[in-house]
Parts: C-alpha cells; sequence; structure tokens
C-alpha cells in the first residue's frame, strides 16, 4: 500500500469578519443612493418619501462599512495618510479615497433633500453627477476581490458582477425595510389608504428587486460552474470553501436570501397578495429581511472561503 500524508497546516485569514462587514453596508449605502437618484429621475419627484429614506440611508451605510474597514486595518487615522499617498496600484488606497468623496458627497446629496423644492434641479444635478462615482465604489467592492490572483474563489469575472448585483439587492431591501419601520414608527401602518399608496408606488421597484434576485442568482451559479471546471488551484480553493463554509454559504447566502425570497413572492403574489394589503405588508418585511440576511452571510462566507486553506498532499 502507497501511504499518502496529507495534513491542513494551521492559517487565519488575513481578511476577516471586518472586510466582509465593510462589502455589506458599504453595498447597501450604493445601492440605497443609485435608488434615492433614479427614482427621483424616473417619477419626476413623485416618491419623494422613498427617495428621501434611501438618499440618508446611503452616507450612513458607506460611512458605517468604511468604519469597520478602518477597525480592520488597526489604525484608524491612518486613512488621511491616503490623501497624502499616491499608491494607485493598491485598491485599498483606491478605495479609502472613494469611498470618502462619495460619502461627503452623499451627505450634502441627502441635505437637499431637507430643503423645498424650489432646489429640486440642483438636486438631481448633483445626484447625476455623483452616480458615476457611487457606481465606481460599488464596483469596487467586487474588485477588491476578483483583483487577488492568489485567491482563485475571488479571482474571477462573476465576482465583480455579484458584487454589483448584491449593493442592488440588498439596497433596495434595506431602503424597503427602513421605509416600512419609519411608517411604523409614524402609526401610518394603521391608515390603509397611505399603505395603499405606498404598495403602490414600491410594485416596480419590487419587480426590478426580483429580477435582480434572479440575476444574482444566476451569477452565483456561472460562477460556481467556472470554478467546478476551471483549473485546478480553482477547484481546490472552491472544495476547501465548501468543506469551512459551504453550509453557510448555499443554506442560508443562497437558499435563505436568494431562493427564499423569490419563493415567498411569487406565492404570495399567486394568492392575490395586492387584495390583501396585509399579506403585501408582511411579504415587504419577511423578504427584506431574508435578503440582508443572506447578504450578509454570503459575504462573510465568501471573504473567509476565499482564504481556506486546501488540503496539500505532500508526496504527490
Amino acid at each position: 500500500m502507497d501511504p499518502t500524508i496529507v495534513f491542513n497546516g494551521p492559517t487565519y485569514p488575513v481578511w476577516d469578519w471586518r472586510v466582509a462587514l465593510d462589502l455589506f453596508f458599504g453595498g447597501i449605502g450604493v445601492g440605497a443612493f443609485l435608488i434615492a437618484v433614479l427614482v427621483d429621475w424616473r417619477y419626476a419627484g413623485k416618491y419623494r418619501r422613498i427617495c428621501h429614506t434611501a438618499a440618508v440611508a446611503a452616507p450612513v451605510f458607506v460611512t458605517l462599512g468604511l468604519l469597520f474597514l478602518m477597525l480592520k486595518m488597526g489604525r484608524p487615522m491612518a486613512l488621511f495618510y491616503t490623501f497624502t499617498t499616491v499608491a494607485p496600484t493598491s485598491p485599498l488606497w483606491w478605495g479609502g479615497i472613494f469611498q470618502t468623496l462619495f460619502i461627503l458627497g452623499a451627505i450634502y446629496y441627502a441635505l437637499q433633500w431637507q430643503m423645498s423644492d424650489a432646489n429640486v434641479a440642483f438636486r438631481r444635478k448633483l445626484g447625476w453627477w455623483l452616480l458615476p462615482l457611487a457606481v465606481i465604489v460599488g464596483a469596487y467592492h467586487g474588485f477588491l476581490l476578483s483583483v487577488l490572483r492568489a485567491r482563485p474563489l475571488w479571482n474571477t469575472g462573476p465576482t465583480v458582477v455579484a458584487a454589483v448585483l448584491g449593493f442592488l439587492t440588498t439596497g433596495m431591501a434595506a431602503v424597503l425595510l427602513i421605509h416600512l419601520l419609519r411608517m411604523k414608527l409614524a402609526h401610518r401602518l394603521e391608515q390603509k389608504d397611505w399603505v395603499s399608496e405606498f404598495l403602490t408606488d414600491i410594485r416596480e421597484m419590487r419587480l426590478l428587486l426580483g429580477a435582480a434576485l434572479l440575476a444574482q442568482l444566476f451569477t452565483f451559479f456561472i460562477w460556481w460552474i467556472s470554478l467546478l471546471f476551471g483549473p485546478q488551484g480553482a477547484q481546490d480553493a472552491l472544495a476547501a470553501a465548501n468543506a469551512a463554509y459551504g453550509s453557510l454559504f448555499w443554506g442560508i447566502g443562497i437558499g435563505a436570501g436568494l431562493v427564499l425570497p423569490l419563493l415567498i413572492g411569487g406565492y404570495a403574489v399567486l394568492r392575490g397578495e395586492r387584495l390583501s394589503v396585509s399579506m403585501e405588508v408582511n411579504t415587504i418585511w419577511v423578504t427584506s429581511a431574508l435578503i440582508l440576511v443572506g447578504g450578509i452571510v454570503y459575504r462573510m462566507a465568501v471573504v473567509l472561503g476565499g482564504q481556506a486553506a486546501p488540503f496539500v498532499n505532500i508526496l504527490s
């Protein structure tokens, strides 16, 4: 018998849960900003309350994500050196620059929603000026992982696409959840006319959310196929990630965060949720919460799983 010795030495993730939270909260903030700008433009200010919720949420969530990133760096004040040091080959340098600029711009944009309607033209122009910066920040959260060639699990094209779709789905889910909470605290959920108007307003957004969930699910399938039938290094990385975090990724991140919201939403539509205000509201509560839980879990699984050490055969 030819003995084979296989070992897996102790390893520690360089990028831990704090980086995953930066990706999660930063993605929500970017998605919320896109909702505020695009809905305001598409409907000419008709849905002011939803846009206001999204505009205020955007800088709050991106700032929260950046705080977790600085906490991971161990020297929060080192962020200021980002503006005095030029390192164009460093993804973290680009992230520090663009996220900070976006936060400042998003705060100014959110303040415009507190003013009178006399500044509508300027508010919309400001939103369009900041839109490319928001897209860059969102894409950065995907490029931050994909540029690392030493991590085959991350170094794929679908990683960036999944990040872009991720900030759309979690951003929309967070805005819907926060806006429902605002209505509940203001006792507006008890007013059927008010709730009916709100549900009518967001139907197109919910359809877009469903389409984004389907696209994200397809992207994850392509990502999995590219790794499963890719080079040996990619296959080993996928096997190691599945062994360490597969149950979290597939069970909660994909199952509870993508598949279940689609099934619940589809079931509610078939049951005629539009005929029942309470059913439609409850569907939004549940599906939005599931999307956010799944979003944070799959980011954790991807960030930590991408650093899982594959088994090494030292005699082969």
